[in-house]
């Protein structure tokens, strides 16, 4: 393997017992910066290119590339690679041929081989760029194998250059499980994340703000509508270092719900309280969860404090559109929907909407129809407990 020119040029005049020291120092600070960008990589918009130019320059190839190819091949083959020759259209024209014909052996996770293509049968379009971006072999390690998946380390030499060592090939399948490993963690952060974005964009599709407490009594709000609850003072406010309910007389009793959570000598079940939105006085609804997990530092168990508070109504104006394609409403059944199950009587829907009473009443018994049953009370049940929320666009959740 190639040593950086720069750190064996003090080399030149030392005696050979130095020079070996040189030699051994330069490769220990080359792989180190070569497993330190590979993890760094793993966080990158442009995942791994620093880390296969390090390896490439390393093992002394042409390129060094990730070839991510699937069982299915209604889905595209993907490839991260770096070298001179390197370009979009040399990537593109390396992922529409066909993975069988680019390795075309079983490789277990973790095992290297070497293949040669002068000895290998191929198709013309194969030969043809291999001819054009000189490859002459290929050394090539199972990164993962994973739900019809495969992922490979490759790294490949022109003609005129020396055969891949088995050092070589021992070192290549050392860079592949760290390779693994860096990818392992990058999929697993990454589906956290959408999980935890769809998580959050539900409950803010059903109005619902979500807050929560650390031991350290720390706030982290987890979602848009616990952010606008917060920034309007809804239900809750924070004031000195800590969190508190909106309205002073309702802030003891939300303190000694929060302290029986916290204490670990208590037997502590969710709690359900009445806090005031606002000034107005409307009374909101707010869920108190206590939460058993490992400690972040240490692995113990310690508490977590969930918080939950409905802050908008179960179904508004934003809903009308699924409650039509739920129910076969039209406009103005979904619209009366609406308001029913957000508390207000037929007499002001009428007038919301500028129809009789006779009109409104036609309406009704159409929605019973449709909805299939046969009172206003299991109308705004069937439709309050609908899922119509989660239809709303992110941008329609608090009101």
């Amino acid at each position: 393997m190639r040593q950086p020119d720069a750190r064996l040029q003090r080399c030149e005049d030392d005696a050979p017992e130095a020079a070996e020291s040189y030699v051994e120092l330069a490769h220990a600070l080359a792989y180190d910066d070569l497993v330190s960008a590979i993890y760094a990589d793993s966080g990158s918009t442009s995942p791994w290119v620093g880390a296969l130019e390090r390896l490439r320059e390393l093992i002394r190839a042409n390129v060094a590339c990730i070839r991510i190819s699937h069982k299915d091949m209604s889905l595209p083959q993907q490839l991260y690679a770096a070298g001179p020759k390197v370009s979009p259209k040399a990537l593109e024209d390396w992922e529409h041929q066909h993975p069988r014909e680019l390795l075309p052996f079983d490789l277990k996770v973790g095992e290297v081989d070497v293949l040669n293509w002068r000895e290998m049968p191929n198709s013309r379009s194969i030969y043809s760029l291999l001819d054009d971006y000189d490859i002459a072999q290929m050394a090539v390690t199972c990164v993962d194998s994973f739900g019809g998946t495969q992922i490979t380390l490759n790294c490949v030499r022109g003609r005129g250059d020396e055969p891949f060592s088995r050092m070589e090939r021992d070192f290549l399948g050392i860079i592949g499980t760290h390779f693994r490993r860096a990818m392992r963690m990058r999929r697993e952060l990454t589906q956290a994340s959408i999980v935890g974005q769809f998580q959050t964009e539900a409950l803010d599709s059903l109005g619902i703000a979500a807050i929560l407490l650390t031991p350290s009594r720390h706030s982290y709000l987890l979602n848009s509508t616990a952010e606008f609850a917060l920034k309007h003072k809804i239900a809750m406010r924070f004031w000195g270092t800590g969190l508190h309910a909106a309205n002073e007389a309702d802030d003891p009793a939300f303190q000694k719900v929060l302290r029986e959570a916290f204490n670990p000598a208590s037997v502590f079940e969710s709690k359900a309280l009445r806090i005031c939105r606002d000034e107005s006085g409307e009374r909101l609804n707010v869920i108190v969860r206590r939460r058993t997990h490992p400690s972040f530092l240490t692995g113990d168990p310690e508490y977590s404090v969930l918080i939950f508070v409905r802050v908008n109504e179960a179904v508004c104006r934003d809903d009308i559109k699924m409650l039509q394609q739920l129910f076969t409403f039209t406009f103005t059944e979904a619209q009366i929907a609406v308001g029913l199950a957000n508390g207000s009587c037929l007499k002001d829907i009428e007038g919301e909407l500028g129809i009789s009473h006779n009109t409104a009443r036609a309406h009704l018994r159409s929605m019973f129809l449709k909805a299939d049953v046969s009172r206003q009370s299991q109308l705004v049940s069937l439709i309050t407990s609908s899922l119509v929320p989660l239809g709303r666009e992110i941008g329609n959740k608090v009101q």
